[in-house]
């Protein structure tokens, strides 16, 4: 399973790397590892493991699923402390908390280029699926509300778990 979370990981972040020619990673380029039928070929990189949720595509669906790498007690969680193994996950890329109200946290990336351009679509889609159910997990909080500067492949906004399925 963490073996396959790499090589999707490493997919998404490799897809939208250069302007100067047509690099988009279609399902006929790529071979995909099946979630179900997954067999460790290479180790899964320390970046990933403390995060509670990540996606990872399905081949058998043809879509990104999300996979709950570990269980936690709502009870004992913090914003930050769940921000700070996000950060530590996604290189390049800082989350910030600003405030929760009610049932909304509200976070922001003020350097938001590498999110936003530089990792693709799908990696950013990745990032705020995994990113929504992994603040999701606090206590009360529903809906994640994003704040940073739009850019091609991402727009901020108030996000739910719900967004993020089919």
């Amino acid at each position: 399973m963490r073996n396959l979370l790499l090589l999707s990981t490493m997919i998404l972040l490799f897809s939208c790397n250069n302007d100067d020619y047509n690099n988009e990673v279609t399902a006929s380029d790529t071979t995909f590892i099946t979630v179900e039928s997954a067999k460790p070929s290479i180790e899964n990189p320390a970046q990933f493991k403390n995060l509670v949720w990540l996606p990872v595509f399905d081949s058998a669906k043809g879509d990104f699923v999300i996979k709950q790498q570990r269980t936690v007690k709502a009870d004992t969680l913090t914003a930050d402390k769940l921000i700070s193994e996000i950060n530590a996950s996604w290189d390049g890329i800082k989350l910030e908390l600003v405030k929760t109200s009610n049932d909304t946290i509200y976070v922001a990336v003020p350097e938001s280029t590498k999110l936003t351009q530089q990792m693709g679509s799908s990696g950013a889609n990745s990032y705020m699926y995994s990113t929504t159910y992994i603040l999701t997990e606090l206590k009360n909080i529903k809906f994640v509300h994003f704040n940073f500067i739009e850019g091609d492949h991402l727009a901020p906004g108030t996000y739910k778990r719900s967004d993020f399925t089919n």
